[in-house]
């Protein structure tokens, strides 16, 4: 007993506990800025349909901004509502958003508390003639304790200039919270200890999130997720068929979206897997739904396997922990899924060293070994066939091992290497090709023009091609209506809507989490990412750099690519369209993770992790529909 308690003294160093006192200090400012120093809101609303309401805040003098603004999804079925806003000590007024639509929205209660101040309650008739109409809104009647507000259009403004009066600071209900910080930092780094080593936790973490796929999988209702009445159809067509259909074939025409485009109409090969197991998986008692999502489930838990089986790979894997729309894609029937796997398959193979294709290519296996050939070939085959955006993870792959041969492979085997690798890369583009050729061969070298002809049979009519411009859908063409690029990513916000929905946006954006959460994420992932960059930058010498600056500019492009596409194309900030970065980083970071600092690494990646697990629980799983 007296060494067991002597080793907990000694193990109270000041030296060993001075990392985890800073993250204490550093969460307890992060904990009075984001929480403490902003004012929190409780409201009841009562609204005819689903819709967003908005705060917005402004100094003497300064316009409304959607930079200085907190939206929250607001729907019929429920009428209490929380959430934080700004410091309302360093604005003048508020405007208030209740809905966006004509009709009617009943405000039943509005407090807003700022510590240091007397709350701003709002029940009365007198308490809600504070509220000044602003824009759209045809009138405002107060009816007992609720506030009735009639639009008549889709933005009604209610505008309240702000008059704070000095209460209890509350100075003293402080010290319990950062206590708490104090005390849940150090018992985490106590009892942890056994488990920092990324061995040790990076398999117990993507356990955890098998876990949650797998319910999501199983409790949420069919077609609650983006599109996946479309991913559906498509994989059933692969139940009984094993060719592509003719594009015009009648008995597909439900497979096609509202833009009159079918799944079955590419060349991803993952309708294909999907439907073939679902077929295999007939014959066990389970939903259909259930049958047709396994096969993402079981290519997380493959990649979770891969893990399990090597320390190397449980590096390369990690920037699969940093974001719960990673996890999300693998809980529902999409193609999405399966080109991420494809990738992280692909870069294990390009960046291990005892991985079959660098064994094969340094010669270690000796003579050609044409099952190997094969095998690669496929892979590269299902790596050419991903959906269109991973592309540029295709041409980062290909400067990287430009890079490799540059930098790590001998140049006496250089010759032998590229020879080994235009053999993989023949075979690759053959399989591949069959697949495109079946395609042809099912539907003429007209495909094009009997895909364009169908589109214009099918789609909706605010998304028909020969619709005149000002009749289609307002996300649609938004460079040629006249709207600038400046304002895509100011005014629309580009940037930050992308952001949130590559960070914990579920369902068709209808499951988001609160203002708070995503401005604890941003900081965060910045520090994780400048730590990485820092390290490259400082510690990386001339291979490291010039990784990193391929990396940089195939993500940049790829962002880039996206953003055009939504000002020429298609609105559209989904964040999984930039998902092909996290397999570019998972590369960068097996070359480069012995230059970070380990402690700091590790507690971000474990940061970035726990709030990826609230954002699934408390967001995505708590609010989809369930079956």
């Amino acid at each position: 007993m007296e060494n067991r308690s002597a080793r907990i003294f000694q193990s109270f160093s000041l030296r060993q506990w001075q990392f985890p006192l800073i993250i204490a200090i550093l969460l307890s400012v992060l904990y009075l800025h984001y929480f403490e120093n902003r004012a929190f809101v409780e409201l009841d609303i009562n609204v005819s349909q689903r819709t967003w309401l908005s705060f917005f805040w402004a100094k003497d003098g300064q316009e409304y901004s959607k930079w200085r603004e907190v939206r929250i999804r607001v729907a019929p079925a429920q009428q209490k509502y929380q959430f934080y806003v700004t410091d309302l000590r360093k604005v003048e007024r508020l405007r208030i958003d209740t809905h966006d639509y004509r009709g009617e929205a009943v405000l039943n209660k509005l407090r807003i508390n700022q510590k240091g101040f007397q709350p701003l309650a709002f029940r009365t008739k007198k308490d809600f003639d504070l509220l000044k109409p602003i824009n759209h809104i045809e009138s405002t009647t107060t009816e007992g304790d609720e506030l009735k507000i009639l639009s008549t259009g889709n933005d009604p403004q209610l505008e309240l200039l702000l008059n704070l009066h000095a209460g209890s600071d509350g100075s003293r209900m402080v010290v319990a919270p950062i206590a708490a910080i104090f005390v849940i930092v150090f018992l985490f780094f106590f009892f942890t200890e056994k488990y920092r080593n990324e061995k040790a936790f990076v398999p117990l973490f993507f356990a955890g999130a098998l876990v949650l796929v797998l319910i999501m999988a199983c409790i949420t209702r069919k077609n609650v997720h983006p599109d996946e009445y479309v991913h559906l159809n498509a994989a059933t067509y692969y139940k009984t068929h094993s060719l592509p259909p003719a594009v015009d074939d009648p008995s597909i025409s439900h497979t096609y979206s509202i833009y009159g485009v079918s799944r079955l109409n590419s060349y991803e090969v993952s309708y294909f897997f999907n439907g073939k197991l679902a077929n295999l998986l007939s014959s066990l008692k389970m939903p259909d739904i259930l049958r047709l999502r396994v096969f993402n489930i079981l290519l997380f838990g493959f990649l979770m396997f891969n893990v399990l089986r090597s320390r190397k790979v449980g590096i390369m894997a990690m920037p699969l922990l940093i974001s719960p729309q990673l996890w999300y894609v693998f809980s529902y029937c999409n193609s999405d899924a399966f080109s991420l796997f494809v990738s992280f398959l692909v870069a294990f193979q390009v960046a291990l060293p005892d991985s079959l294709l660098n064994q094969y290519l340094s010669g270690k296996n000796g003579r050609t070994n044409w099952l190997v050939v094969f095998i690669l070939g496929f892979l590269g085959a299902l790596f050419l066939l991903m959906k269109k955006n991973y592309l540029f993870f295709v041409l980062f792959v290909l400067g990287y091992l430009l890079w490799r041969i540059i930098f790590l492979v001998e140049k006496e085997r250089r010759k032998e290497w590229l020879k080994r690798g235009v053999a993989i890369a023949l075979v690759g583009l053959s399989l591949a090709g069959m697949r495109i050729g079946t395609d042809y061969a099912v539907n003429g070298m007209e495909r094009s023009e009997k895909i364009a002809q169908i589109q214009e049979k099918l789609a909706k009519p605010a998304f028909k091609p020969s619709t005149p411009l000002e009749h289609k859908h307002s996300f649609l063409y938004r460079r040629a209506r006249g709207d600038s690029l400046q304002k895509i990513i100011v005014v629309d916000r580009w940037f930050e809507k992308t952001y949130r929905s590559a960070f914990g946006m579920y369902g068709y954006f209808t499951a988001i989490a609160s203002e708070s959460y995503y401005q604890v994420v941003r900081p965060v992932a910045i520090a994780l990412f400048v730590l990485l960059a820092a390290a490259i930058l400082f510690r990386g010498g001339i291979s490291g750099n010039l990784l990193f600056v391929l990396f940089l500019g195939c993500s940049g492009a790829l962002i880039f690519a996206s953003l055009y596409h939504s000002w020429t194309e298609d609105f559209q900030t989904q964040g999984r369209y930039l998902f092909p970065v996290i397999p570019m980083i998972s590369i960068v970071l097996y070359h480069t993770r012995h230059l970070m600092q380990d402690a700091v690494f590790k507690l971000l990646v474990t940061s970035m992790f726990l709030l990826s697990v609230y954002s699934f629980i408390f967001v995505g799983l708590y609010q989809l529909p369930k079956i």
